[in-house]
């Protein structure tokens, strides 16, 4: 019964690690805006359940806060001016369902896609 149950943790461990490592990158969506398409580029760095990382758009860069790691799913926050916003998200195959509340109480979702890491060259 013990390596059962040491095996489910190793198991469920293994996952989680394999989850986090799958948020850490640069990942690029879109979002209707009153001006249009705004393009979207959110690094992301997760170590253990802890998710720091930025959010850039034509604005500027921004930093998120309170970033919560739980494997498949996490969320974090973004001030904009006197506002913060609030984002949940889901890793679905190769991409992120993204939830955030929208202009009309609404609540939006945006998709995002992995960008390819540039690879550095050898000198």
């Amino acid at each position: 019964m013990s390596r059962l149950f040491y095996f489910g943790i190793v198991t469920f461990l293994a996952i989680s690690i394999g989850f986090a490592q799958g948020i850490n990158g640069k990942w690029k969506g879109q979002m209707e805006s009153p001006n249009g398409p705004m393009d979207l580029t959110f690094s992301f760095k997760v170590s253990g359940d802890s998710l720091t990382g930025t959010v850039e758009s034509s604005m500027g860069e921004i930093p998120i806060s309170n970033g919560k790691n739980s494997g498949k799913t996490f969320s974090f926050d973004v001030n904009v001016g006197e506002m913060t916003i609030n984002h949940q998200c889901t890793i679905i195959g190769d991409s992120i369902s993204m939830k955030v509340p929208g202009m009309q109480g609404d609540t939006m979702e945006i998709i995002l896609k992995r960008l390819p890491e540039l690879k550095k060259e050898s000198k």
